[in-house]
């Protein structure tokens, strides 16, 4: 009665099972990183990406170097692709809304919503601080003047960038701010103004204004 030879199993260690995490995940990445790219319009990076997933999926048996070599290898060239990726991407554009004087428009700081709307413009050579000096220019001290009101329920406090540009772009920044003191009260309107300093030549005018959104409010003070 001849003897039959039992083979033990197999055992799957840990190193191995890590192993083929690490080829599952390495697949996953440059596919997934190679479709968003192609997606954003940088095909040939995009193509590029499935280079590393290739790379991690050829077994070893055809490559004469370590696991955590290749591992390494996997790890600059994937972070490489994404760097190019990151440098060649385009800029996103800037959105603008567009308002003339006496529209209204909402400005946005996270839960809390404010109406703004700016009411007209007036020009002086001259004018009077709090302490009672007198400021002269050879230009014109713009005032830009407006309310604003908290469209929430509680009272708020509020404060705002504001920019004022000409049609050749030149940026001229606020020289002085009344506004009063005190938080907001719901749906009860506050006057401002906001004071520039500008040549007497320059046209096209346009106030900037911007909140915690990506969209500038843009209010053209030329009627």
């Amino acid at each position: 009665m001849k003897k039959q030879e039992t083979e033990s199993a197999k055992e799957i260690g840990v190193w191995i099972v890590a192993c083929w995490a690490f080829i599952g995940l390495a697949v996953f990445f440059s596919i997934f990183s190679a479709v968003i790219t192609i997606k954003a319009g940088q095909i040939f990076v995009g193509l590029l990406f499935f280079i590393p997933g290739i790379f991690a999926a050829v077994p070893k048996k055809y490559l004469r170097i370590s696991r955590p070599l290749k591992v390494i290898i996997f790890i600059l060239v994937y972070f490489t692709l994404i760097i190019i990726s990151g440098l060649n991407a385009p800029q996103p554009e800037q959105q603008y809304e567009y308002y003339m004087l006496g529209e209204s428009f909402n400005l946005s700081y996270g839960d809390n919503t404010f109406s703004m709307e700016i009411n007209n413009i007036s020009k002086e050579t001259q004018m009077i601080l709090h302490d009672g000096q007198n400021l002269t220019t050879s230009g014109f001290y713009l005032f830009v003047n407006g309310g604003v009101k908290n469209l929430g329920k509680n009272p708020l406090d509020f404060n705002f960038e504001s920019e004022l540009k000409d049609n050749q772009n030149n940026s001229y920044s606020l020289l002085a701010f009344n506004f009063g003191t005190g938080v907001l009260q719901p749906n009860l309107e506050r006057k401002f103004s906001n004071i520039f300093e500008i040549p007497k030549d320059i046209s096209g005018l346009r106030f900037i204004v911007k909140d915690k959104t990506k969209i500038i409010k843009l209010i053209n003070l030329e009627r």
